[in-house]
């Protein structure tokens, strides 16, 4: 339980500390510009990927509480919440998402 709360904090104070704010280094010169190099198109990608990442602590945390002998479903979770820096920095970053306006 511990793993996967530090994961997902990690998580999401990446999100919305590094990739909202600084994202994509260059851009591309046309116009108009994509979508991803706006700090206000990103935060709604990072709210989208943040409502997913905090869904799988819970149903992890859920699957921890319940099923005390049998781990293999709070396992997945963790492994899931382990690779899901990697997966929300990119998806937040690089891919145009989802506008809050």
């Amino acid at each position: 339980m511990l793993a996967a709360t530090l994961l997902a904090g990690v998580t999401v104070a990446l999100v919305w500390f590094a990739a909202v704010p600084w994202g994509p280094l260059v851009c591309p010169a046309i116009y108009p510009a994509p979508r991803n190099c706006f700090a206000s198109d990103r935060a709604g990608t990072a709210l989208v990927v943040t409502i997913v990442l905090l869904a799988v602590y819970l149903a992890t945390m859920v699957m921890a509480l319940i099923d005390r002998r049998d781990r293999r479903l709070a396992t997945v979770g963790v492994i899931l919440l382990a690779i899901a820096p990697v997966i929300s920095y990119v998806s937040v970053a690089w891919i145009p998402g989802f506008p809050l306006s």
